[in-house]
């Protein structure tokens, strides 16, 4: 609401002014710190609105989320750290708040250390692969750890449990005994090892990266059959949400479904309905209303709520904010 509320800023003066309510009017100090909060917070909705979504992966996109967080909130701590923002006196107000979310951002992002999930997302996007903890904000031996994990954790519970056994053929090199002398052949077995030792895994990280957009399932879907095992592997990292916010929403669409004048309805009725409504918006299909027969899915069951901000007005103010030195 805090962007409609800016995006209003003149006719909500306007309105307050014409009804005699100055009692409700804001001051020039309010509407700055409006501005200012919304710079702060916009970052966050951008990124819950990534991460949030249930029709596509978003397991890949957590670390980047959390480094363009720390990156926005080190701008929005800058501003207020300039001289000429000094004399600004609602500044030293808003920096405990500051440092507060900063330091509750570092505790949830200490939570990524664990689970291996979050780095193996990031390698399995054929566009990125170990680009991202190339990045000057990461450890030079980040490369190198999350890709040993990755693969080694590959090589233990996917390389050597295939869906169909698959045979590798060498090409004949046989040379007459008398041609071969031993530290030929010592040469020819050390080359024959290094070549066992290149896995699926390691084909992949070696391949060039994709430079070109593609949804990463569907690269995956396309390269199946060059990847088979690895891409059992992939399929089962991206599986994982990077948020629960979608499945929150749907135990709140199944709240407005079976409603307190449908409490007789089963659950498997209830989950039907909730994905048959699923279907139809993937399909983008409008759902019938059957009128008073009581065979409707429920009552506003249409959860996405909608800003009326214009997205060109939000993109226009951010990219002006991007370029902010000076408050008020």
């Amino acid at each position: 609401m805090l962007d409609r509320a800016v995006y209003l800023h003149k006719a909500i003066d306007a309105f307050i002014d014409s009804e005699d309510m100055d009692r409700f009017k804001l001051s020039k100090k309010e509407w700055d710190q409006a501005e200012y909060l919304l710079d702060v917070l916009m970052p966050f909705m951008k990124c819950s609105i990534r991460l949030e979504q249930t029709r596509r992966p978003g397991i890949e996109k957590v670390f980047w989320v959390y480094e363009n967080l720390f990156n926005e909130l080190d701008r929005v701590s800058t501003i207020l750290d300039r001289r000429e923002n000094r004399d600004v006196t609602w500044v030293e107000e808003l920096k405990p708040a500051l440092n507060a979310l900063a330091e509750k951002l570092r505790k949830y992002y200490k939570a990524t250390e664990g689970p291996y999930v979050y780095p193996n997302g990031v390698i399995f996007q054929p566009r990125g692969k170990l680009v991202l903890f190339e990045q000057q904000s990461w450890d030079k031996e980040d490369i190198e750890r999350y890709s040993n994990a990755c693969r080694g954790r590959y090589i233990s519970q996917y390389e050597s449990v295939a869906d169909h056994p698959i045979v590798r053929t060498q090409p004949s090199c046989k040379r007459s005994a008398a041609a071969m002398e031993d530290d030929e052949y010592e040469t020819m077995l050390l080359n024959l090892t290094t070549r066992e030792q290149m896995n699926e895994y390691d084909r992949y990280i070696q391949s060039p990266r994709v430079t070109y957009d593609v949804d990463v399932l569907d690269w995956w879907r396309q390269h199946a059959d060059q990847y088979p095992n690895l891409s059992r592997m992939v399929r089962d990292t991206l599986a994982v949400p990077a948020t629960g916010a979608g499945v929150e929403r749907q135990f709140s669409l199944s709240g407005r479904v079976a409603t307190s004048v449908r409490s007789r309805l089963s659950t498997a009725t209830v989950s039907n309905i909730m994905m048959y409504k699923n279907f139809l918006t993937r399909q983008k299909r409008e759902l019938k209303d059957w009128g008073c027969s009581g065979m409707g899915i429920g009552e506003d069951t249409n959860m996405e709520l909608e800003s009326d901000v214009p997205k060109e007005w939000r993109d226009q103010w951010w990219v002006g904010r991007k370029g902010l030195r000076r408050l008020g």
